[in-house]
């Protein structure tokens, strides 16, 4: 499968647009439950991280228009072809992209104006837009199967946007204070965690009609390499949950740093999910 260069930017800004729309949803969840065990200090950082991925998210939402139509030219003047930017959003880009920053506005209006119903909306509705375009939206019949990826996408936003908070608090505060944030998030991750596993699988269930040709495929192919990718994060996140939280709830001084490693390894087993989620659904589709 030839892939251009084109599509390679293409889906490197897909990629980012999932990072940022679902980092900053995820930061927004782990603000609401973890509030009270929370510095100022550290609220204000993760504020600001918030600030920076809502303005990744918007420029890389707007981007994907221009670049999808440079993608379908194949040249730069392509980018500003009005026939190809209006063929996209007719065709689902532009329902998607406007939910997605009516959701990205209204996180910044609540994280800003200190309202917590607001922003927890927003992440929501930022979320969830990307269940309405693809292949799970056109399949029929929709309410099951757009359902499952709205909670798939957000148990996903819950997970990775927590993750840079999480390192903010395993390197900036106390081992107590981390392992008491890290448990906090434990307990809601477990069941949610759950919930996207069970949906992912479902939806992929759904979308097999038969296993060998579906498994024989591209589009099989790069859905087996984010499943290898989602049980490495799976693993690492048990050894957080089952072993390192524990140490730093007896305060051993090297569980912070190992810790601290094994967030960055989530985080990047997390992005690489993202961007082979952004390839095998701007690549191919299913068989």
């Amino acid at each position: 499968m030839g892939v251009s260069g084109w599509e390679v930017v293409a889906i490197c800004a897909k990629a980012a647009t999932y990072a940022a729309t679902l980092g900053a949803a995820g930061a927004i969840f782990f603000s609401a439950y973890c509030k009270n065990l929370l510095q100022d200090s550290q609220q204000f950082r993760i504020r600001r991280l918030i600030g920076r991925l809502l303005i990744i998210a918007t420029l890389a939402s707007l981007a994907r228009i221009p670049l999808l139509a440079g993608s379908m030219s194949g040249d730069f003047a392509g980018m500003f072809d009005s026939q190809f930017e209006n063929m996209i959003l007719r065709n689902g880009e532009g329902r998607t992209t406007g939910l997605r920053l009516i959701g990205l506005a209204l996180m910044a209006i609540g994280v800003f104006s200190n309202r917590r119903a607001t922003p927890l909306l927003g992440a929501v509705i930022a979320a969830v837009s990307f269940a309405w375009i693809g292949h799970v939206y056109a399949m029929l019949p929709t309410a099951l199967p757009r359902t499952l990826l709205c909670l798939h996408l957000l148990c996903a936003a819950f997970w990775f946007g927590a993750l840079a908070p999480l390192l903010m608090v395993a390197q900036g505060g106390t081992g107590s204070q981390a392992a008491s944030v890290a448990a906090r998030f434990a307990t809601w991750a477990f069941g949610l965690v759950a919930v996207l596993i069970v949906a992912g699988a479902w939806l992929v269930w759904m979308l097999i009609r038969d296993a060998a040709e579906f498994w024989d495929s591209d589009y099989g192919r790069m859905l087996l390499v984010k499943l290898l990718l989602v049980a490495c994060l799976l693993a690492t996140a048990a050894l957080n949950k089952f072993y390192l939280t524990t140490k730093l709830s007896r305060g051993d001084a090297k569980a912070a740093l190992r810790f601290s490693r094994s967030l960055q390894a989530e985080m990047l087993l997390g992005s690489l999910i993202l961007l082979a989620t952004a390839a095998f659904t701007s690549l191919t589709g299913p068989p």
